[in-house]
C-alpha cells in the first residue's frame, strides 16, 4: 500500500484516542464546573484554620396565614421561610459517561516507528469515488449524563429538611381579615400591651414564690417552725414586751412576701382591665 503524506494525516491510535482525550478532558472539565457553580451560591470565606468556606447565600420567601393570637383575635401571620439558593437551584453532575462520536477515516498507508510499525490515517467524508482503493473505518463511542453525586444528593435533602417556616410578625384583622386601622387598631395595640404586661408579672410572681418556698425551707430547717408560726410567736413576744431575735431566713421571706403582694395587686388591675375590654368589645 503506497504511502502518502500529507498535513492531515495521523497515525490510526492517535485518531482513535482523540475523541476519548476529549472525553477525559471534558470530564474533568465538568467536575471543575459543578465545584465552581456551588461556591456561587455562596459566598467564599476563610476559617480560622485557613481552609475555605462557602457561605451558602438565601432567599427569603413569605405569605400571610390568617390565625388567632394569645387574647383569640383574628389576625394575620407574616410567615417567612429562609431557603438557601443551592436547595432551589436545578442540579446536574453533567458527567460525560458515554460519548457517540462517527466518522470516515481513510488508510493512507504504513509507516515505521520506534514502536513498530504505524497505520497512517486521515479524516474523510465518506464519500467514495469510483476506483477508489483505500479502505473506509466507522468508530462509535456513545455518551450520556450522569446524576449528581450522592453526597451532594444528601447535602440538599438536608437543607430542605431544615428549611421551617416560623412567623415574622402579626397584623389585626377583622372577621373578614381586612386589617384593623384606626380605633380598632388602637384598641387591639392597648390590649396586646396588656397581655404582655400581664405575662412578665406572671413569671415576675412566680419566681419570687419559687424563691419564698426555698427561703421557707431554710428557715424550717434552722427553727422547726413555718413563717406563719414564727409570725405568730413573735407577735406574742412584742405583746409581752420582749424583744424576738428574727433570723435573716424569716426577714428575706418577709421581704419577698411584701414585694409578690404588691405585684399580686398589679396583676389583678391589669386582668380587670383585659376584662373590661373584652366585655367592651362585645357590646360594640
Amino acid at each position: 500500500m503506497p504511502n502518502r503524506n500529507t498535513d492531515n494525516s495521523i497515525e490510526l491510535h492517535d485518531l482513535v484516542y482523540a475523541p476519548l482525550g476529549a472525553v477525559a478532558e471534558a470530564n474533568i472539565r465538568l467536575s471543575s464546573n459543578i465545584v465552581n457553580f456551588l461556591a456561587s451560591t455562596g459566598d467564599l470565606t476563610v476559617d480560622a484554620s485557613g481552609k475555605s468556606v462557602v457561605r451558602l447565600r438565601t432567599i427569603q420567601m413569605m405569605y400571610e396565614q390568617l390565625g388567632s393570637d394569645a387574647m383569640d383575635n383574628k389576625v394575620a401571620d407574616s410567615i417567612g421561610l429562609e431557603i438557601p439558593l443551592l436547595s432551589i437551584f436545578p442540579l446536574s453532575a453533567l458527567k460525560v459517561a458515554k460519548t457517540k462520536v462517527k466518522f470516515n477515516a481513510e488508510i493512507l498507508g504504513m509507516k515505521q516507528t520506534t514502536n513498530g510499525l504505524a497505520v497512517i490515517t486521515q479524516a474523510s467524508s465518506g464519500n467514495r469515488r469510483n476506483g477508489m482503493s483505500q479502505p473506509n473505518i466507522q468508530y462509535e463511542v456513545e455518551m450520556e449524563s450522569a446524576p449528581i453525586s450522592e453526597g451532594l444528593a444528601r447535602f440538599v435533602d438536608t437543607l430542605n429538611t431544615n428549611a421551617m417556616p416560623k412567623r415574622l410578625h402579626s397584623t389585626p384583622v377583622d372577621e373578614s381579615g381586612k386589617k384593623l386601622t384606626g380605633r380598632e387598631r388602637g384598641e387591639y395595640e392597648k390590649n396586646v400591651a396588656l397581655t404582655e404586661r400581664e405575662a412578665r408579672l406572671t413569671i415576675k410572681i412566680n419566681d419570687l414564690r419559687e424563691s419564698m418556698r426555698k427561703h421557707n425551707n431554710t428557715l424550717e430547717m434552722e427553727t422547726g417552725a413555718s413563717f406563719d408560726e414564727l409570725t405568730e410567736h413573735y407577735k406574742h413576744l412584742r405583746e409581752t414586751g420582749e424583744k424576738p431575735q428574727i433570723p435573716e431566713a424569716y426577714e428575706q421571706v418577709q421581704s419577698l412576701r411584701e414585694i409578690t403582694a404588691e405585684l399580686e395587686a398589679q396583676l389583678s388591675e391589669v386582668r380587670q382591665e383585659i376584662l373590661s375590654n373584652k366585655l367592651g368589645s362585645l357590646q360594640d
